[in-house]
C-alpha cells in the first residue's frame, strides 16, 4: 500500500475510533525489524495533537501477533512494567489490509545510542541499565499474564522440538547440533520461567526527554526459561556489539539476582534460533512472519552468521559445512 492510501485508511480508522474527526500527518515508515513494519505519525483529534506509532504485522498468524503484543503490553503497562501505551489493535487487517496496533511512541534515543561509548565508566552505566531491566522484566510473576491471548509458554523440550521439526523440514544439516542440545541439556524447574522479550537489546529500549526508559518490541515474548531470553541477548552483543559486552552483561545480571546456570547451553540454544531464522527465510516460503525483504536484511547481516557459526564452534566443536555454503553464496 502507498502512503497516501495508508494515510486515508489510517484516518478513516481513527476517526471511527474516536467517534470523530482525527487528522494524520508526517507519516513516516521506519525500517528497523525483521518481522514488522513500522511508521511514526501524527495525529490531531479534538485539537490535540499525539506522536504515535503504527505497527504492521505480515506473514501467516499476523493477527495472532498483533493480538499477543497488544495484550501483553497493556498488562506489562498495568503491572507497572515500562512500555508504551498501546491504544488501538485491529488483528484483521480490516483497515489497512493487514494486522496492525496504534500505540504511544517515545521521543528520545535509544539506550544503545547513550552508551555506546569509548568511556568504560558510561559502558558500565549504560550495560547496567539494560540490565536492570532486563532483570525487572524476569522478576514479574508470571501468574499476572497467565490466559493472555496468544501468550504461548515454552519449555526448553518444547524449544528443541521446533527445531528439531525445522531440521526435517527445511534444514537437515543442523542435525548435530539438535544432538548437542538433548545431550546438554539442564534440568529445568519452574523456579526459571519468567516472561521473556526474547529479543532484548538496546535498540529496543528508548529513552525518552525526561530519562524515562521504555522497553519495546515485543514481538517475540514468550513464557519460558529466562535463561533463554538472557542467552539470545549474550548472542546479539557477541555476533553484532564486539565481546566487551558480554562479560559486564553477566556480571551485573548475576549481581542483580538474575539465573544464570548453565548458561552455555543456552547460548548454543540461541544459536540454533538464529541458524533456523535463517533457513526458515531461505526455505520455509513466505509464510514464516517475516517482511518481504528480510532476506536482504540478512544478506547485509552476513558478517553476524558467521560470527554465529564461529560461536558454535568455539562452544560445541561444531562446524556446519552447509552453513559456510550458504554464507560464501549469499
Amino acid at each position: 500500500m502507498d502512503q497516501k492510501s495508508l494515510k486515508q485508511n489510517l484516518e478513516n480508522y481513527l476517526s471511527t475510533q474516536n467517534e470523530s474527526e482525527t487528522r494524520v500527518s508526517e507519516l513516516n515508515e521506519i525500517n528497523m525489524g525483521w518481522e514488522t513494519e513500522l511508521f511514526t505519525f501524527k495525529a490531531t483529534h479534538e485539537g490535540i495533537e499525539e506522536d504515535l506509532v503504527l505497527r504492521v504485522f505480515s506473514g501467516d498468524r499476523a493477527g495472532s501477533k498483533a493480538s499477543k503484543e497488544y495484550f501483553l503490553m497493556k498488562r506489562l503497562d498495568e503491572v507497572g512494567f515500562p512500555v508504551p501505551h498501546v491504544y488501538q489493535l485491529d488483528a484483521k487487517g480490516d483497515a489497512i489490509g493487514k494486522p496492525f496496533l496504534v500505540m504511544q511512541r517515545i521521543i528520545g534515543k535509544t539506550l544503545d545510542d547513550m552508551y555506546r561509548s569509548e568511556d568504560d565508566e558510561e559502558l558500565k552505566k549504560g550495560i547496567s541499565r539494560l540490565v536492570e531491566l532486563f532483570v525487572k522484566l524476569h522478576k514479574l510473576d508470571i501468574e499476572d499474564f497467565t490466559g493472555l491471548p496468544h501468550l504461548q509458554t515454552m519449555s526448553n523440550d518444547d524449544y528443541i522440538a521446533f527445531y528439531s521439526e525445522a531440521k526435517d523440514k527445511l534444514a537437515p544439516w543442523i542435525a548435530p547440533v539438535i544432538d548437542w542440545l538433548i545431550e546438554n541439556k539442564p534440568e529445568e524447574t519452574g523456579k526459571y520461567q519468567a516472561i521473556c522479550h526474547n529479543d532484548y537489546h538496546g535498540f529496543n529500549v528508548m529513552i525518552d526527554q525526561k530519562d524515562n526508559a521504555y522497553v519495546i518490541d515485543w514481538g517475540a515474548a514468550r513464557i519460558s526459561d529466562s535463561r533463554f531470553d538472557l542467552g539470545w541477548t549474550l548472542l546479539l552483543y557477541s555476533s553484532f556489539g564486539g565481546a566487551m559486552f558480554k562479560a559486564p552483561l553477566i556480571e551485573i545480571y548475576d549481581e542483580l539476582g538474575g539465573n544464570i546456570d548453565s548458561l552455555r547451553f543456552f547460548e548454543v540454544l540461541a544459536v540454533t534460533r538464529r541458524i533456523t531464522d535463517l533457513a526458515s527465510v531461505l526455505y520455509g516460503g513466505g509464510s514464516v512472519g517475516l517482511k518481504p525483504d528480510v532476506l536482504d536484511m540478512m544478506r547485509e547481516s552476513r558478517e553476524h552468521f558467521y560470527k554465529v557459526h564461529d560461536i558454535l564452534e568455539e562452544y560445541t566443536g561444531i562446524r556446519i559445512p552447509e552453513l559456510d555454503k550458504i554464507l560464501e553464496d549469499f
